[in-house]
């Protein structure tokens, strides 16, 4: 499920910190190839995940998943809402801890959770997060990306992949593992953006199970720095009643929102206030 790659990595970087560990992105082989293969990908990747008119049909995906990490003894309740308009909402829940939650809604895109309150994203935070809410990544690859250059071949685990290195339209690098076989995403790696920094991320996703014809992977594992983690998916709804919290901006984010557009409308009207010329000076009678 590539999309909730770019989605479920800034609630992880939330949640766990930076680390000094090796980048899993250092090493990479440079791409051995300056040809953009972007269009091709596509093609191919749109194929590898269902038939391109079913998925363009789909208007909204609700998964519900289950995030393990080992190392810290947690067990995160996880789930995603994404339109096919771009509306989204993600919330990783940790008993103890709370709710990590985030979301865009038309220009908005917002975080919450208990360690960092209410925030407005914006730059590279933002744009990580809109890539992540495409409901089908790969139909969006030409508004997204700018560039995908062949960078080799390797085995994962059983999976022959090429790897690509696509470029972003935000200037940032992201490698995938694909497979020859499918043309489905068996690794990625990155560097993610957080309130904390860069911080750099590798996962493997596995175990892909068809759900109305159209393939999702199951199991997600994730390492960031020396942590590690597991999401696996228990359930994927298509076209579904959203709720009332998937529609709406949580209160602390709108008032946030309110008190940033009031201190704009209060610069701008002392901005107007300083243009006007100040009214003349009568000179007293004698």
């Amino acid at each position: 499920m590539r999309s909730s790659v770019h989605a479920l990595v800034l609630l992880l970087t939330l949640m766990v910190g930076t680390s000094t560990s090796q980048d899993p992105a250092e090493g990479e082989t440079p791409a051995e190839s300056q040809e953009n293969v972007l269009d091709q990908l596509q093609v191919k990747m749109i194929a590898g995940i269902g038939d391109k008119a079913a998925l363009e049909k789909i208007k909204n995906r609700r998964v519900i998943s289950v995030v393990l990490i080992p190392g810290a003894g947690i067990e995160a309740k996880h789930f995603s809402f994404i339109s096919a308009a771009g509306e989204m909402v993600e919330s990783l829940f940790i008993e103890g801890y709370g709710d990590f939650r985030q979301g865009i809604h038309g220009d908005l895109a917002w975080s919450h959770d208990p360690i960092n309150g209410p925030a407005i994203l914006s730059g590279a935070m933002e744009d990580q997060l809109r890539r992540g809410s495409r409901i089908f990544t790969p139909l969006y690859f030409m508004k997204d990306y700018t560039s995908a250059t062949a960078a080799g071949e390797e085995m994962i685990g059983e999976v022959d992949c090429n790897i690509f290195i696509f470029n972003t339209k935000t200037d940032t690098e992201e490698k995938y593992w694909i497979s020859k076989d499918a043309s489905r995403v068996i690794q990625v790696s990155l560097t993610a953006d957080s309130p904390m920094g860069k911080i750099p991320m590798q996962m493997q996703l596995t175990d892909y199970k068809q759900v109305e014809q159209i393939w999702y992977a199951h199991t997600m594992d994730i390492q960031q720095g020396t942590q590690k983690m597991q999401m696996t998916v228990q359930e994927v709804q298509h076209d579904v009643e959203p709720k009332e919290d998937e529609l709406t901006i949580p209160a602390e984010v709108q008032e946030l929102v309110d008190r940033k557009k009031a201190a704009i409308e209060e610069g701008e009207k002392k901005e107007e206030e300083a243009k006007e010329p100040a009214p003349e000076k009568k000179e007293s009678n004698r």
